[in-house]
């Protein structure tokens, strides 16, 4: 550890998302920087550097994640000087790596793990990943032809396939995992919104049609009469929402198999009407209990609003955004989904 600047941090807000980069916010004062800085003998840019610093998170005592600094601009003023600091996770340091490699019948779990080994082994590409021990594996077999393709791109696109899905992150000290589903099912804590033992501050329901589409004609590689295409239908939301069509484009899948199943994938998450439920509630709700995490399943109802009756049941939460007030108190946003089998 080059420094402990949890003292100095404001405006402190980090969010978690399944499959995802994490995001980590936070300003210092660009002068009492400076004074740390010299108090221990060192140069402040010796302490944070863009795309050269990692800040690793923790909450009570244990890590939470790992970021990178990727953005750190510095403002000059009168009054104040701040330098507001932008982290990412360790998924986005394959953000802009790419990969030309082929599988044949390998497990799209195992398919994961080399793309990271592969683009790490190549000269000044080792951004020092390593892999976890036992990892979750799919049972699926996949054929991957991968022509230039981006593997951040890649890695999330193998975990929403129809059949064998699977869920991955990076632990704070930069190892890589596989689950068959991240997070838990939350039974002790029933989440409700009005009503005696309501635990809710604010909720939104959103209901928007914009993303909705019943046929999806997915795109592969070629061109004109050449290019691979693929073509899937529900009839059941054609039924209900008369037909709506969605083109996806997969220039890089170069095999008709691989195209079908992107093809369902993308099908699956738009079939439906948009319905991701965002609760605001504090830490206060988690108290005595385990701390909410990526994947958690809660049961979820909203009371006495019968044209949300329909929000009851087991929901995941995909998304979660915690802000720190000068005193340490946390305010969280669950943005929860309920697309994927949640038995």
């Amino acid at each position: 550890m080059l420094a402990d600047i949890s003292h100095m941090a404001r405006d402190r807000e980090f969010t978690l998302e399944r499959n995802e980069a994490e995001t980590l916010q936070f300003s210092l004062d660009l002068n009492e920087f400076q004074a740390f800085a010299r108090s221990i003998n060192t140069h402040p840019r010796n302490l944070i550097q863009v795309y050269q610093t990692d800040v690793k998170v923790k909450r009570d005592g244990q890590y939470l994640f790992g970021t990178q600094i990727v953005d750190m601009p510095v403002t000059l003023g009168e009054e104040s000087s701040t330098i507001a600091v932008t982290c990412k996770g360790y998924l986005n340091l394959f953000k802009d790596r790419y990969i030309t490699k082929n599988y044949v019948a390998t497990d799209a779990a195992m398919i994961a793990r080399d793309m990271i080994t592969y683009v790490q082994s190549l000269p000044y590409g080792n951004v020092g990943v390593l892999m976890l021990p036992f990892p979750y594996l799919t049972s699926k077999f996949r054929d991957r032809t991968y022509s230039l393709s981006n593997v951040k791109t890649s890695l999330q696109n193998l975990t929403e396939l129809i059949d064998g899905r699977f869920d991955f992150a990076f632990t704070w000290d930069k190892k890589f995992q596989t689950y068959e589903r991240l997070g838990a099912v939350r039974a002790d804590l029933p989440l409700t919104y009005g009503g005696v033992g309501s635990n809710i501050k604010s909720v939104v329901v959103p209901r928007s049609g914009t993303s909705l589409f019943n046929r999806v004609i997915g795109l592969g590689s070629g061109f004109g009469d050449d290019q691979l295409r693929s073509t899937k239908d529900d009839v059941q939301s054609q039924m209900a929402y008369y037909l709506r069509e969605d083109i996806k484009q997969f220039n890089s899948v170069e095999i008709q198999t691989t195209l079908d199943q992107n093809t369902s994938a993308a099908l699956a998450l738009e079939k439906d009407i948009l319905e991701i439920p965002e609760v605001v509630v504090t830490s206060a709700v988690f108290e005595g209990k385990p701390f909410v995490s990526i994947g958690d399943r809660f049961p979820l109802a909203i009371l006495g609003h019968p044209l949300l009756d329909d929000i009851a049941g087991q929901y995941q939460v995909e998304q979660l955004t915690v802000r720190l007030d000068e005193n340490d108190f946390e305010q969280i946003t669950l943005k929860f989904d309920n697309y994927r089998e949640l038995a």
